[in-house]
């Protein structure tokens, strides 16, 4: 009897949706997964929290993917933002997927700093505060988790000339490939919770 592949939806803003022009350019499939996944990305540019309550077609599916993960709130973020509200407003997400949808682990990952001129006053503070608050909500919720990207907090050299978005030129694509790897990990390492222990 065939088994059905582990069923994975990567959803956030712009970064979702150049990662997916980046594999497609690259001719990546499933991050790199073999055929035991089956990996969707719903990358909207400018993507906002506020904006899934009134366009929630990007959190509908057929069939209830296994596993998702969330790149969102950078868009948030402004001056006056409360990093807690965020913070609480991504977990919210994060719990409908799970509870509402059936989602059985959904990975939120870590929000990703700018550069100064790029932001607005108090960003990449806010960031670091949003990601903390996410990281401690998580600890509390079944089948939620925070998922750290590693390689992109030492400096800000993965930015690219907007200084918003990962660097991907023809001769540096590097911190693309990166941020790619770094779900591809999440991912693995939420498919092994998901096996049965005998």
């Amino acid at each position: 009897m065939a088994v059905s592949p582990v069923r994975v939806a990567i959803i956030g803003h712009s970064f979702i949706r150049r990662l997916r022009e980046y594999a497609e350019k690259c001719n990546i499939k499933n991050l790199n997964l073999d055929s035991h996944f089956s990996v969707s990305m719903r990358g909207k540019g400018g993507l906002c929290l506020k904006h899934l309550s009134y366009d929630a077609s990007i959190l509908r599916f057929v069939s209830s993917p296994d596993i998702c993960f969330l790149q969102l709130g950078e868009n948030d973020i402004q001056s006056n933002s409360v990093p807690l509200k965020i913070a609480t407003d991504i977990i919210a997400i994060a719990n409908f997927l799970h509870d509402g949808v059936g989602v059985k682990i959904v990975l939120v990952g870590q929000l990703l700093r700018r550069l100064p001129y790029s932001a607005c006053n108090g960003f990449n503070e806010k960031v670091v505060e949003i990601n903390r608050c996410l990281k401690a909500m998580s600890n509390h919720i079944e089948g939620v988790e925070f998922w750290s990207h590693r390689g992109f907090w030492a400096d800000l050299s993965y930015l690219g000339p907007d200084g918003v978005h990962l660097m991907c030129t023809p001769s540096n694509c590097q911190p693309m490939r990166k941020f790619m790897r770094s779900i591809r990990n999440a991912v693995l390492i939420a498919e092994k919770k998901l096996r049965p222990v005998w």
